[in-house]
């Protein structure tokens, strides 16, 4: 899970929402907002919020969640409560039932169109409407809202380009990357400053000189999000001599970044020196 916390939820914009949903993806991980509240009161406990498209809930359904396994029912947005249902067996139960789906549709106050788009699961559902087309077919269709398993669709988001502002050591950085055809990926809302990978867990770093208050203070961050992600950690400053490793997060000089040709050789350097 990668979760940003906000006590008003109303504090997230949109740009925060696509680079915690990119950041997402690119760690393979779900993204998920903890709120209390937004200026029109405090959140519902038992509903799922979506802010721009991320999961938001409170922290006491977060606790539910993990630590009594219970779900959520119903997620909130514009337009009013909804929940999921199983459209499979909403289609195998009517049929049970022979009522076609004008019939069912007249049952539950609803068009035929709409029963239509509750079996091929391409409409929300109002709580209301569920709970009629519960007591009318005499069964649950209602799903529990697994938000750990709400991935979002990374082949949807905006890729976030290399920022035109960046310093020369942050360019020779992203052509570092991209000579070695890793995905680069540069985010100024994160405990590093880029994350660039082939395949598997991403390699993040922080990038600067050694004499930088902002990049010693990420070292520690770096190193425990790391253990979390699997992902390793590397710093890249701009010093020609320095230590190989800080806190046991490896340092890889400026001067070095044109002696590295393959992936292979980056990584094989960085578990040395993590090692060190």
């Amino acid at each position: 899970m990668l979760i940003k916390v906000l006590c008003n939820i109303d504090a997230l914009t949109r740009e925060d929402a696509e680079t915690l949903q990119v950041v997402a993806e690119f760690f393979n991980a779900t993204p998920l907002v903890v709120g209390a509240k937004t200026r029109r009161g405090t959140l519902d406990e038992d509903a799922v919020y979506k802010r721009h498209g991320i999961p938001t809930i409170t922290p006491v359904s977060l606790r539910r969640i993990i630590a009594e396994e219970r779900l959520p029912r119903e997620y909130i947005q514009r337009g009013g409560r909804f929940v999921a249902i199983d459209g499979a067996k909403l289609r195998k139960v009517r049929l049970e039932r022979r009522l076609s789906k004008q019939d069912l549709a007249d049952c539950v106050q609803v068009s035929a169109r709409a029963i239509l788009a509750y079996e091929k699961d391409e409409m929300d559902v109002s709580t209301e409407v569920a709970e009629r087309l519960e007591r009318v077919l005499e069964t649950d269709l209602i799903i529990p809202i697994d938000i750990f398993h709400e991935r979002g669709r990374g082949e949807h988001l905006r890729q976030p380009s290399t920022p035109a502002d960046i310093s020369d050591l942050e360019k020779r950085v992203n052509e570092f990357f991209e000579r070695l055809g890793m995905r680069v990926l540069w985010t100024d809302r994160a405990p590093f400053h880029v994350a660039a990978k082939e395949e598997g867990p991403p390699l993040m770093s922080g990038v600067g000189s050694l004499r930088s208050w902002s990049l010693k203070k990420r070292v520690e961050i770096l190193k425990s999000v790391s253990k979390i992600t699997e992902a390793n950690a590397v710093l890249i400053v701009e010093e020609g001599k320095a230590e190989e490793n800080v806190s046991e997060v490896p340092v890889i000089r400026q001067l070095e970044l044109d002696e590295i040709n393959k992936p292979r050789e980056l990584k094989k350097i960085i578990t040395e020196r993590a090692e060190m």
